[in-house]
This record gives structure tokens, sequence and C-alpha cells, in this order.
């Protein structure tokens, strides 16, 4: 159930920016793809490093990969904290996009 909770707030984060070309998950092993253009689906290594930067100032750690956010909270983890976690990476993801001129 936390991983359908997590995916459905990762597509909406889909939806607001521009260089978010995909999100999926099975469970709660989940992921984003940071991409240059949502077209051509490039991906955007270097948003990925400054995501993962600004949202593990903020207290949200994950192991990085490249242009991908990758996540796998605890099946266990309250609804909240992981929805908290998503609002964190968002604010990241928007703070690297303006930063881009997205």
């Amino acid at each position: 159930a936390l991983g359908e909770t997590m995916l459905a707030r990762m597509r909406k984060i889909k939806d607001a920016h521009p260089i978010v070309g995909d999100v999926r998950g099975k469970g709660c092993l989940l992921g984003i793809e940071l991409v240059k253009n949502p077209e051509t689906k490039e991906p955007f290594e270097e948003a990925g490093r400054a995501v993962y930067q600004r949202a593990f100032s903020k207290g949200v750690a994950w192991v990085p990969a490249w242009h991908i956010l990758r996540m796998s909270p605890p099946i266990v983890m309250q609804e909240e904290i992981a929805l908290k976690g998503l609002d964190i990476i968002e604010e990241a993801i928007d703070e690297v996009e303006r930063e881009m001129g997205y």
C-alpha cells in the first residue's frame, strides 16, 4: 500500500515538472527519472546530482544513480513520513529546475 501511495504522489510530481521524464515503482522500489527534454528523454545526470545533494541537505538520503532518483523506503514506514520525504524531493527538483532555467 505504501508503494502505491508514493507512486501516486510521484505521478503528480512528474506532471508538474518538465525535467521528470518518468516515474516507476514496484512495491517500495521506486524511481524518478530526470531528463533534459521530456520528448527525447535524454538523461539529465547533472540535475540528478544536484537534486540528490539538495534533498540530502534537507534530510532525505538515498543511493544516487546518475539521473535516476532511486528510493527503497522501509515497507513499515509511516505514510506521512514517506510523503514528507517526497515533498522534500519535489522541493529540491523545483529549486534545481529554476537554477537550470526550466
